[in-house]
């Protein structure tokens, strides 16, 4: 089973200069995995301030994996 790393954007709440922050996963998923996580994270808001490698998402799924935020916002 082919496993890489999964990327995508989460929407942000409370900032005035971004609406979206990159994330990715902080292991290599399996690819046939990654719509089950763009569902669930299509469901989730964060706030400002990110700092790069905070975790947004701890254990998705069960597959001990964390989702973190890949660039710094402050607001």
């Amino acid at each position: 089973m082919k496993k890489e790393y999964y990327t995508s954007v989460i929407r942000i709440k409370g900032s005035q200069n971004h609406s979206m922050v990159p994330v990715r996963s902080d292991e290599p998923v399996s690819h046939d995995r990654f719509i089950e996580i763009s569902k669930v994270l299509s469901r989730i808001y964060v706030g400002v301030p990110l700092k790069r490698g905070d975790i947004i998402c701890n254990n998705i799924l069960n597959m001990g994996v964390n989702i973190i935020v890949t660039k710094s916002i402050d607001s």
